[in-house]
């Protein structure tokens, strides 16, 4: 396992950046938030991005600076209105497409100069079912590939009439990974969660577990309880009908699938290293899942339980007196996780 070090020094956030946020697909979020001739500026993995919707309805991934000195081309953070990106330091225009269109003065460069070989940086974005991930890694695996059996269980659970059903962040005094191993952990579920979460996950005698290359798999039966209550989502075949789905997904992501057509988010980026955003967002149809009010109360119960859980873990990483016990079968998830890290820190020589 993960050493206490690896939670607690500084010196890994930048070294993770690169080494494991820079080289995997990573969760952006909802593409339908962004209309034709809308631009959505955000850092990701600590890179100033542009993502793109244009005219055409066609969505693109750039990095967000001029490629003539670099100054950021939209410093304004989040989703506008944009038909042309023009850079506030020199003024070059570019379109949606992330072509040079316009440069001032263009008679004072070389004869040399060529629009064409300026365009924006692009680099690879990929949607699974609606939802934007993007890669700065030109040799990860398709999209596709590294979602494993992700589209096959719950890719039918988004329909034509789901919608975005609430969406909230929260700031948690722990390092990335320590609420990462939190949410992967299935041993604690029955014990810390006895009256919330393990009320739909069911008996640990039900636990089905499944590891895959980048994603894994928690798959229980609903409990004749949630059946009674809940409706399930005509469109839904097999196992998909019967069973709650917890995927973990390298490196800093989670999905929630349901019978009743809801799938929750789980993001959880590095702020310092002692601190992380989570990030949740629930989409279902109105029509089939409970109201707002009641997810997101469900939700935050068993999430506020985390949050503690979690902040106490850092606390005792942070002591010096901890190394880690043995690992509980129930684990699993948490080993095969961070297995995927230790493997991008030792390739790129930074184990220690």
């Amino acid at each position: 396992m993960l050493t206490a070090e690896h939670y607690t020094n500084p010196q890994w956030i930048p070294i993770e950046q690169q080494t494991i946020f820079r080289r995997t697909w990573l969760y952006v979020s909802d593409g339908d938030r962004l209309l034709p001739g809308m631009v959505w500026a955000r850092t990701v993995a600590g890179a100033p991005l542009l993502i793109v919707r244009d005219n055409d309805g066609e969505l693109r991934a750039f990095y967000n600076l001029c490629p003539h000195r670099a100054a950021i081309l939209s410093p304004q953070a989040g989703i506008h209105p944009c038909q042309k990106l023009v850079c506030p330091y020199h003024a070059w225009v570019y379109d949606l497409a992330g072509d040079l269109v316009g440069v001032p003065a263009r008679d004072k460069f070389p004869s040399s100069f060529q629009k064409e070989e300026f365009a924006l940086r692009s680099l690879r974005l990929e949607t699974w079912s609606g939802f934007v991930f993007v890669c700065f890694d030109d040799t990860a695996p398709p999209l596709a590939e590294f979602l494993g059996s992700i589209p096959k269980y719950l890719g039918q659970h988004r329909t034509a009439a789901t919608q975005p059903l609430a969406a909230k962040q929260y700031i948690v005094a722990c390092n990335w990974k320590n609420y990462h191993d939190n949410t992967l952990c299935d041993y604690h579920v029955a014990i810390a969660h006895r009256t919330t979460l393990n009320q739909v996950q069911g008996p640990i005698r039900h636990y089905q577990h499944q590891l895959e290359a980048f994603v894994n798999l928690l798959y229980t039966p609903t409990t004749a309880d949630w059946q009674a209550e809940n409706p399930i989502l005509p469109a839904l075949q097999g196992r998909s009908r019967e069973g709650f789905f917890t995927y973990g997904i390298y490196p800093n992501l989670h999905l929630l699938g349901l019978p009743n057509g809801l799938l929750a988010w789980l993001h959880i980026e590095p702020l310092t290293v002692e601190s992380c955003q989570v990030s949740l967002d629930l989409y279902g149809d109105p029509e089939f899942c409970p109201p707002t009010e009641t997810l997101l109360a469900e939700f935050e119960a068993f999430m506020q339980e985390d949050m503690v859980l979690t902040e106490s873990v850092q606390q005792g990483y942070a002591s010096g007196a901890y190394t880690p016990g043995p690992v509980n079968g129930l684990e699993a998830r948490i080993i095969h996780q961070q297995q995927l890290i230790w493997d991008a820190l030792a390739t790129a020589g930074a184990v220690v």
